[in-house]
């Protein structure tokens, strides 16, 4: 006997189904470390970072130690004050990465948290911590960690063609690259309106996105964060759009852009 459409269109979802839960299930299984320095142009994210050695067992358990980053500032071009960070400490950490992108982490002489996590490229992990769990101060909330702790070069794509005029999201990304700490006195904290061909789309907890926006060969020379990632949909991977966000930092070799939105006409 023939099966019914209807019994493969209800297989065909029940596949999907679970393809898209074991995608998300998908426990980050091994070593996993930070960077042991980091040079900042922030001073507000110079107590930010926290530093993590861990090991993670298929069930999402981890042991390991954390420690913090000490840092000092020198000048930098146009008075703007490099900070130079070297990790120091270790001390005990523990816990879970738990199913919805979320966990625990046990921090020993510090305090337990939960967490969220995200991959936002191949080989890449990020932890991010309530910024209130330790009472007023945002410190000790965030950590990016490769396999081998070193930071992770910028992602590059295949040659572009040339598709017209500079767009103005790509001009704002040259600035940076050009000259960080300029760009950074210039448009630091400011809320822009830009245009950008859209990238990479990676799924936050909590229900947002980060959208990558591409320059050239440079797959993530942007990267936009929205609240709500239906924000963004019908937006598809290459095409243009209009978005206001603000500008937040260029820590990781790509400008950093926070509580944005989408311009539509």
């Amino acid at each position: 006997m023939k099966p019914r459409l209807c019994d493969l269109a209800f297989l065909a979802g029940t596949i999907a189904a679970v393809g898209a839960f074991a995608q998300e299930s998908r426990i980050p299984t091994g070593n996993w470390q930070s960077a042991r320095s980091a040079t900042y142009t922030n001073p507000a994210l110079t107590g930010a970072d926290l530093y993590l050695d861990i090991n993670v067992a298929k069930d999402g358990s981890f042991r390991g130690t954390w420690g913090q980053y000490l840092c000092t500032a020198y000048p930098g071009a146009h008075g703007i004050s490099i900070y130079s960070c070297t990790r120091t400490g270790s001390n005990r950490v523990s816990g879970r990465f738990g199913p919805g992108r979320q966990g625990t982490i046990d921090l020993h002489k510090l305090g337990r948290s939960p967490f969220a996590w995200n991959a936002p490229a191949p080989g890449e992990v990020v932890i991010d911590l309530p910024k209130n769990w330790q009472g007023s101060d945002a410190v000790l909330y965030r950590t990016r960690m490769t396999r081998d702790g070193k930071q992770k070069p910028t992602a590059r794509s295949s040659p572009a063609p040339d598709e017209g005029p500079l767009l103005s999201a790509n001009a704002l990304y040259r600035e940076f690259d050009r000259d960080s700490s300029a760009a950074l006195k210039r448009h630091g904290g400011k809320t822009l309106v830009l245009e950008g061909r859209r990238g990479a789309l990676v799924p936050l907890s909590g229900g947002g996105a980060a959208i990558h926006v591409p320059d050239g060969h440079t797959a993530r020379a942007l990267v936009l964060v929205f609240a709500d990632v239906k924000q963004v949909n019908g937006i598809g991977e290459g095409v243009q759009f209009r978005f206001r966000c603000t500008v937040a930092h260029f820590d990781y070799q790509y400008v950093y852009m926070e509580n944005c939105a989408i311009v539509r006409e």
